[in-house]
Parts: C-alpha cells; sequence; structure tokens
C-alpha cells in the first residue's frame, strides 16, 4: 500500500516509517523538513500542518508524480489547524491512525480510565465545556480524534498513547536517568513509597508496528494504547537501569514532602515520579483492546537496553524537542538534597 506519515523523522514517527517499510509499504512522510530526512526510498514531503494550504498542495505535488496515499499513520497532529487540515485533505484514504493521547480524556490525569471509551474532552460550546481551554493538549487530541472520525470515508484508529520509551526518544526522561545512574554515586530517588508505584510504558517501536498493522487490517475507535498497569513498578525501572548501565550507585530516598518543600517538580525533576495522590490513579488505565490486538511485544528491559545503546552511540548531545524543558534534576538541588538526606536504601543493583 502506498502509506503517508504525518510526521517521520522524530522519535515514533522515523520508527512507524522504519515499520512500514520493514513491511513493504510505498512510504511517504509529510514533515517541516527541520529534522532530517525519511530513509532512502521514502518519499519526503514539506510543509507546516498550520498551514492550511500546506498539505492540500503537497499531495497535489505528489499526484502529480503518480503518488496517492492508500492509508494515513498520523503521528503529529497537535493542534486543531492540522487536524482540520488533514480531515480535508485525506477524508478519502481507505485508514486512517491516529496518534491520539490519554489526555484526551476529560478525567485524565488524574483518571483512573476505566475503558477505552471513557467521555473525552468536550467541544467548546457544548454542554461541560464552560472551563475548557479548547487550545490545550488534551482538548485539541479530543477534538482531532472527533473531526477526522467525523471526516475520513476509511475506518479510524484512536490511538490513545500513554508513556513511550525506547531510541531516539526526543523528550528525553529515560535517558536522564541512564545518563545520571551511570555517573554513580548517591542518586536522589522518590521516597513515601513512589517505587513501588506500578507504572506502564510502552516501546515505540511496538507502537510503530502496531499502528501498522491497524492501518493494513482497518481497525476502528479508541484504543488506549499503552502496557496493562504493572508492567513495571518505578523502582523496577529504575532497578533495571541501574543494571543495564552497570552502575553501583546508592539510592537516597528523599521522603515526598521534602522533596515538594524543595521545589522539586513531579515528572520533571524526577522523571516518571507523580505525587502518591496522583500516582494512585493515574496509571490505573484500562487496556483490553490493547492486549486483544497484541500491542506490547517486547519487555522493559529490552526498552532499557536498546535505549541505552542508543545513547552510547549519540555523542553526547539529543535532539531533544524545543517546546518541552529538558528533564532531570538540577544538580545544586541535588546537592542540597543529598546534604540533608538522613536515610538510603543501599545500592541501586
Amino acid at each position: 500500500m502506498r502509506l503517508l506519515v504525518l510526521g517521520g523523522t522524530r522519535f515514533l514517527g522515523r520508527h512507524v516509517v522504519d515499520a512500514a517499510v520493514r513491511r513493504g509499504h510505498d512510504v511517504a512522510t509529510f514533515t517541516r523538513g527541520r529534522s532530517g530526512e525519511p530513509p532512502e526510498g521514502v518519499l519526503a514531503l514539506h510543509g507546516d500542518r498550520d498551514d492550511t494550504p500546506s498539505l492540500a498542495a503537497a499531495l497535489s505535488g505528489a499526484a502529480a508524480r503518480g503518488w496517492r496515499p492508500d492509508v494515513v499513520v498520523d503521528t503529529s497532529c497537535q493542534t486543531r489547524a492540522a487536524a482540520e487540515q488533514a480531515a480535508a485533505a485525506l477524508a478519502d484514504v481507505r485508514a486512517y491512525a491516529l496518534v491520539s493521547s490519554l489526555n484526551a480524556y476529560a478525567a485524565w490525569p488524574p483518571g483512573p480510565v476505566l475503558t477505552d471509551d471513557d467521555p473525552t474532552w468536550p467541544e467548546p460550546g457544548t454542554a461541560g465545556s464552560e472551563d475548557v481551554d479548547p487550545d490545550a493538549y488534551g482538548p485539541v487530541k479530543a477534538h482531532a480524534e472527533r473531526a477526522l472520525t467525523a471526516a475520513v470515508r476509511g475506518p479510524v484508529l484512536l490511538a490513545r498513547a500513554g508513556l513511550i520509551a525506547g531510541p531516539h526518544d526526543d523528550v528525553g526522561r529515560l535517558a536522564w536517568w541512564l545518563r545520571r545512574l551511570a555517573r554513580g554515586g548517591r542518586v536522589v530517588v522518590p521516597g513515601s513509597g513512589a517505587l513501588e508505584q506500578p507504572m506502564a510504558l510502552i516501546d515505540a517501536r511496538d507502537l510503530a508496528d502496531w499502528l501498522i498493522r491497524s492501518v493494513e487490517e482497518g481497525w476502528s475507535g479508541g484504543i488506549n494504547a499503552t502496557s496493562p498497569v504493572g508492567t513495571t513498578t518505578l523502582g523496577g525501572l529504575l532497578r533495571t537501569c541501574a543494571d543495564v548501565v552497570g552502575s553501583s550507585a546508592e539510592f537516597v530516598e528523599v521522603p515526598e514532602e521534602r522533596l515538594l518543600a524543595a521545589g522539586v517538580q513531579p515528572w520533571q525533576h524526577l522523571p516518571y515520579w507523580l505525587p502518591r495522590d496522583l500516582a494512585a490513579t493515574t496509571w490505573d488505565v484500562a487496556t483490553p483492546r490493547a492486549q486483544a490486538t497484541g500491542l506490547v511485544r517486547r519487555s522493559v528491559r529490552e526498552t532499557v537496553e536498546d535505549t541505552w545503546a542508543w545513547l552510547q552511540n549519540a555523542d553526547g548531545a539529543l535532539d531533544l524537542r524545543p517546546d518541552r524543558p529538558m528533564p532531570g534534576l538540577p544538580d545544586d538541588l541535588e546537592r542540597e538534597l543529598l546534604g540533608r538526606a538522613v536515610s538510603t536504601i543501599g545500592s541501586a543493583r
């Protein structure tokens, strides 16, 4: 099939392109052209999804050369304009897979998400939308889901992704933990039971393969595209990281109240850490359809090992997304917390 990837040169998008090529599809990408070009043999189309004529113009140019998409995998829909442009230009495709987000659910976070059909954010002007910011990330994803489902004649998959990890990650959360643990020494980790928090993550390569299968087979509707809760715990993930990098670092548990009082930002300064009142429900996401369709193939350890191998070949600086703050605990704040810490839980391994 002729498969168009909206995105395709960063993190998940590049894995989608790789999976599509591997499965024998004739692939094109549509990007702004700022993060490199796709692999040889993949048609590169360029434009800005927020510029209304650009996608239609790029597709018209491709059609003049005899290339029209049969199916679409959309990894880059971040605005209402992007969704509406795709809905107008790609209404005739045979299948469409949208990478949405768990944030499309009106009650997440903190959740829980009890089914794949829980209510999503309402549109402006409808019941319950009075206090909704229509340009916030979750409401934008919910709008994209509705706009594309209404416009595209073929089946539309709404892949509500959670935490994604793996090689070429352009957010850098797992990379920060791996590099910090590789440095060794005493390492601040969240206390107050946070290391026992169940987690769920999905390897970007598993998600990419699954998205290609979805358009091949014509899946439709919402699916919570993550692993079952409890695939690992925060402590289990960090111990796996330490083992993979060969670290003898010492975990120093700092109570939640002390972290918050010191200005440590959950999720940002200590990636994957959520305060206990949020963690109790945020990770509780039902995944029956994802499990039935075989989403998860790789173990957490394989994801960590492959991410570390990629980092070792990354020559230092990572090409992180400019619209996200760099994750990790600042060195001065870590020193302050370690200076006040009175208890540890021993070796990370």
